[in-house]
Formats: structure tokens, C-alpha cells, sequence
């Protein structure tokens, strides 16, 4: 049994934040659960990096698009390892082999008349990298990130989309079980129903360079969402390893969040019906992540959640546990300081980690650290285990229909079950009374904690890591009541999940809030910003957006600047402005030039201004 398990392939403009986290822990939860019902699985994330706004910030940064995006790759991979996160494949659309496949399939699309060329008109999105229509727009502006859009009017080349949709359609309408949650479904029939128009899949080279040409024409670049999705396919044997491929795709289920529904519920599955290759088994579509009341995250109510900050300071099980449990899949959930400790103290600390103390520290006190014989029943024994049994049994059918919050719903129970069977029986009466009565009653509380935690092994695998160590390492991964064996040693158990002091919490500062604008004055430090002269200003042959500078920084100091301003200043322009510039940037080869700094400049709407100071200051003087 096979099962491939897919996160959105995330795009490298920024640090990873809560929804990259979340969407990650639950791919890697679920993979997880399946490998522990005896599945064969992959698990593939990865980084988008190409497009324009990766483009437009290494200009900005005065490096190659390579150069910022290597920089970057490090924040997704540490995360990742901070959350526990144990991928199989992690994909960069910058490798050679996608380079080649990307373009192997452009080539087919274009043979058979699926893509074509064609004038485009209309309104582009930079941040979303989108297109989008004129009835679409909210308040003139894009009805996903509420920002600005800009008037394309440009030769392109086009995917008929349309040509599938009716194919589309009808495989959805076949398969109740395609998207998740099943309201999503009407959503996407909703769009297909409209009409599909054609989906603009390249940029000119001038203008947009970063991107995989199209290989029947090289003065163009494929479109950003066309290179990143195939990377599903891509990742896992398409066009290079059939047998692997064919193995695990039809297997595949994406999961993402609902902000990139229509890129994964329309591009994707007509791309992939016009290159012949069977749709993904499933779609997940979770909701978003929100502060408290329901207010949607963001900066400046200072709401927004660091995963960093908080798997430092409370541990990468406790965060996990939190997030997987608290949202129900396709719904939004809240996430707050308070509702996280409540669920950390109640369901970690109090319901199983008392479990796990009460029967191990029982056990090694009254029976010498050995696991004691199963002989004996109290009255309270027969219901307990016939409950145990129907509640464990729930677990793997309701994973296999992306019900984890019930799944997680009955295994606590399971725990709440058997501390209430701890209460009814009293073992720390009855190691006066009865000490073999009291033996077994410990011995199916020790196989709650066993199955238990195999069962929240997903979700918390560092912790269960820790729990392992309990039974010496040797615990049966057995998902079958009464597999422990009577006789063997355990070890006490430690406190695996302290419980956490609310009221010292709130006395603390608030969880810090993720702003990338944020420095330290140490790293504003190393930054050496000095006055100058432009003296010398040329367009840079083949970009319509770069201008080649020469910059007198004082004492003989000549800096050759790639600038990307083109758009905004004739060469002419810039000629004897007084200008500050990052002086102690690594030099970097811009369209085969090479850059020594980076001039300083201001945005303002959608003009660019530099920044010009006072003539009568001295070249080469130092910010400070």
C-alpha cells in the first residue's frame, strides 16, 4: 500500500510564518499516521523561486535571483526541522531536472495546440502573481491581497483551459471524495460553471527574465503558477522514473490552504488533463489561521503568531498538539496565547501526562519496574477495555476521511477513559488489599499509554520519542490491545509536559510578533551606507527595467551600481544626483554586469523615487 502526500509548493518572498508551519505539521501528520497503519508514503514539500517579486527584490538587493533565493531557503528548511517536520523530498524549482521537465512538457502542451500565442490585456497582480479580470477586482484592486494591480498589455502565450473543463466536471461530480471539505466542491463547480478563459502562462524575457524559457520560444518565460505546480508530478518520478511514478501519484493527496484553491482546484487539474496524466486522488482544503474573535492576523493589530517563538519557549510537541487539534479541517481556527495554554495544561499536562506518571511511577514504586501480570478483573475492567477497543478502532477510518480533529477527539477520550478507570479502581488502595488485582489494573493502564501514545505519535513524535524511553525502547508498535508483556522492565516516567504557570505567562510580553522589517542594531551595524554622485548613467541593452551606474564615493572610490529604476528614471535623469548607497554589499553579476552596492530609494505608490541628500555634503560620508 502506497500513499504520497503533497504541501502547496511555497513561494520564497518572505519568511515562513504560521500557515506555512501549519499546512506542513498536518501533510507531516498525516504521512505519519498512514506509515503507522503499515502504508508505503512519500512526503514532498518544497520552494517556488522563480516570478516577479523574487525578481523585483534581488534587483532591489543588488543580487541575482539565484543568490537572494539561496538565502532565503534556509528560514523553510530550519522551521521545518523546529516542527518535526520528516519530509522525503524537499523540491526547488531551481533544479536542473525541473528545469528540463518543465520545458518538456511546455513542448508537448504546444504541439498539440493547448498553448498558443495571443494578445493579453488586463490588470496583473505582482504579489499574488496572478491575472486577474476587470469583474473580478474589489475596489479596483485584487480580490485576494487587497493590493494594487498593474495594466499588462503585452503579446503572451496562452493554455486553453476550457478545452478540459467539461471533462473537469464531470470527474468531480463522479467522485464525492475529490475535494475536501465537501463544500469546496460546489465552490470549484461554481467557478467551472462561469466559464474558463485562457490562462496566460508567460512573461517577455525583457521584462521578467527570472524563469524557465519556453522552449519553442526564448524570448519568453513561463508564467510563475505553470513552472511551480508540476513540481508534484515532477518530484516523484514523472518523465524519469515511470515505474516510481506510476507507483505513488495515483496515491497523491494535496493539501493547502483555501487562499491557493483555484491555482490547485482549476490550473493544476487541467494542466495535468492535457498532458494525459490521471488526476490526484484528493484535495484537502484547510481554512486559515485567526486571532482572537475571529480578527484575521496581521502586523499591525499585533496578533500574528510566531511558530519560532513558541515551540522555543513550550517545545515542537506542545505547538504541534495545539495546531492539529484546535482546527477543524476546511474551517478557520483561532489561535491564541490563552486558548493554547488552556489545551497545553488540560489535555498535555493534566489528562496525559498524570496517565503516564500514575502507572509508571506505581508500577516501579510496588512491582519492581516490571511490567506485572493481566490475571485478575475488577467490575470496572470488562467496560473499560470493550471501550478502549471501539474508540481505537475509529482512529484509522476517520484519518483515512481527513476527520483528524475527531480522530484526536476519540484518543483523548481514550486517555480521559482510562484516568477514570485509574479513579474507579483505585489502585492505591487496592496495592494494600490485593496487589495482583492491583497488577492488572496497572497493566491495562500501562497499554492505554502504549496505544495512546502510539496513536498521538504523529502528532507529538519528539515526545513520543521521550515516551519510548519509559519502555527502555522497546515498545511494541502494535496497534492491538494486550500486547505488553508482563515481566519486562520499565522506566519511571519524567514530566513530559510541565504544566505551564498561567498567570506567570501573563505577566510575560506578549508572544513576540513576526515582522520581517525587524533588525537588531548589531545587524543594522554591519551596513556601511555612504554618500554620492552619480556621475555616469546607461540603459542596460535587453531590460527595461535596469540602468548601469557609475557612483563617485569620495577618495578615488568608483562603484559601477546595477539599479533597477529604468522604469522610472531616463539615464539622463540621475546624472549629478546626490545619492546614498549600501557601499559594503557583496558584488554581484546583474545581466553580466557586475554591482558594487545598491542605491537607496523610496517607494511611493507605485513611483520610486531615490534617495537624494545634500550636495553640499562630502562624498564618501558614513550613515550613522
Amino acid at each position: 500500500m502506497k500513499k504520497y502526500f503533497t504541501t502547496p509548493i511555497y513561494y520564497v518572498n518572505g519568511k515562513p510564518h504560521l500557515g506555512h508551519a501549519y499546512t506542513t505539521i498536518l501533510t507531516d501528520a498525516f504521512t505519519k499516521y498512514y506509515k503507522l497503519f503499515g502504508y508505503d508514503t512519500k512526503f514532498i514539500t518544497g520552494v517556488d523561486e522563480h516570478g516577479q517579486k523574487v525578481y523585483e527584490a534581488a534587483v532591489k538587493m543588488g543580487m541575482t535571483p539565484k543568490e537572494y533565493v539561496d538565502g532565503l531557503i534556509p528560514a523553510f528548511t530550519q522551521l521545518f526541522e523546529k516542527c518535526d517536520i520528516d519530509y522525503d523530498i524537499f523540491y526547488r524549482t531551481t533544479n536542473e531536472k525541473h528545469y528540463k521537465k518543465v520545458q518538456t512538457i511546455l513542448q508537448g502542451l504546444y504541439d498539440k495546440g493547448d498553448i498558443y500565442k495571443d494578445h493579453y490585456e488586463g490588470q496583473y497582480c505582482t504579489t499574488c502573481e496572478t491575472f486577474v479580470t476587470d469583474k473580478d477586482l474589489i475596489d479596483e484592486k485584487c480580490p485576494e491581497c487587497g493590493k494594487e494591480t498593474t495594466l499588462l498589455k503585452e503579446e503572451n502565450y496562452f493554455f486553453n483551459m476550457a478545452k478540459y473543463a467539461e471533462e473537469y466536471e464531470k470527474y468531480i461530480n463522479e467522485r464525492d471524495d475529490f475535494i475536501y471539505p465537501k463544500f469546496r466542491k460546489n465552490e470549484v463547480l461554481g467557478i467551472l460553471k462561469k466559464g474558463l478563459n485562457p490562462l496566460c502562462i508567460s512573461r517577455k524575457k525583457e521584462k521578467m527574465p527570472w524563469g524557465i524559457p519556453l522552449p519553442f520560444d526564448d524570448q519568453f518565460v513561463t508564467y510563475v503558477w505553470f513552472d511551480a505546480l508540476t513540481n508534484y508530478t515532477n518530484g516523484i518520478g514523472y518523465l524519469e522514473d515511470e515505474d516510481k511514478f506510476n507507483a505513488y501519484w495515483p496515491t497523491t493527496t494535496h493539501m493547502m490552504a483555501k487562499d491557493i484553491l483555484l491555482q490547485h482546484t482549476i490550473y493544476w487539474p487541467t494542466m495535468l488533463l492535457a498532458m494525459g496524466v490521471e488526476l490526484p486522488k484528493s484535495m484537502l482544503i484547510h481554512g486559515w489561521w485567526m486571532g482572537e474573535g475571529g480578527k484575521k492576523m496581521s502586523k499591525s493589530l499585533g496578533n500574528v503568531i510566531d511558530p519560532t517563538e513558541l515551540i522555543d519557549t513550550y517545545g515542537s510537541s506542545s505547538f504541534r498538539f495545539y495546531v492539529l487539534r484546535e482546527m477543524s479541517l476546511g474551517h478557520d481556527g483561532v489561535f491564541t496565547k490563552e486558548f493554547f495554554i488552556n489545551r497545553h495544561n488540560t489535555e498535555l499536562a493534566n489528562d496525559f501526562g498524570n496517565l503516564l506518571n500514575r502507572a509508571s511511577h506505581m508500577i516501579a514504586k510496588n512491582f519492581e519496574s516490571k511490567i506485572p501480570e493481566c490475571n485478575k478483573k475488577t467490575e470496572f475492567c470488562g467496560p473499560f477495555i470493550n471501550e478502549f477497543n471501539d474508540l481505537m478502532k475509529t482512529v484509522e477510518p476517520l484519518i483515512y476521511d481527513f476527520e483528524l480533529n475527531k480522530a484526536l477527539d476519540n484518543i483523548m477520550r481514550m486517555i480521559r477513559n482510562t484516568n477514570k478507570y485509574m479513579e474507579d479502581t483505585a489502585p492505591w488502595k487496592l496495592i494494600k488489599e490485593d496487589k495482583e488485582l492491583c497488577g492488572s489494573v496497572l497493566y491495562n493502564a500501562l497499554e492505554s499509554v502504549r496505544i495512546t501514545s502510539l496513536l498521538l505519535s504523529p502528532v507529538i513524535p519528539k515526545k513520543f520519542e521521550e515516551i519510548k524511553d519509559i519502555f527502555k525502547g522497546d515498545l511494541d508498535m502494535t496497534l492491538e490491545y494486550g500486547k505488553l508483556e508482563p515481566g519486562k522492565k520499565i522506566n519511571k516516567a519524567v514530566s513530559l509536559f510541565p504544566k505551564i504557570d498561567k498567570e506567570k505567562e501573563e505577566k510575560k510580553e506578549p508572544v513576540k510578533v513576526v515582522d520581517d522589517n525587524l533588525i537588531g542594531i548589531e545587524d543594522f551595524g554591519k551596513v556601511e551606507i555612504k554618500t554620492g554622485k552619480i556621475i555616469k548613467s546607461d540603459n542596460v541593452e535587453g531590460s527595461d527595467r535596469l540602468l548601469l551606474t557609475e557612483v563617485d564615493l569620495g577618495n578615488g572610490d568608483i562603484r559601477q551600481i546595477v539599479a533597477g529604476i529604468a522604469k522610472f528614471y531616463h539615464p539622463e535623469d540621475i546624472l549629478n544626483k546626490h545619492i546614498l548607497v549600501a557601499s559594503n554589499l557583496k558584488p554581484v553579476t546583474i545581466m553580466g554586469f557586475e554591482s558594487q552596492g545598491m542605491l537607496l530609494s523610496v517607494k511611493s505608490g507605485k513611483n520610486l523615487r531615490l534617495v537624494e541628500v545634500d550636495p553640499e555634503l562630502s562624498l564618501g560620508k558614513k550613515l550613522v
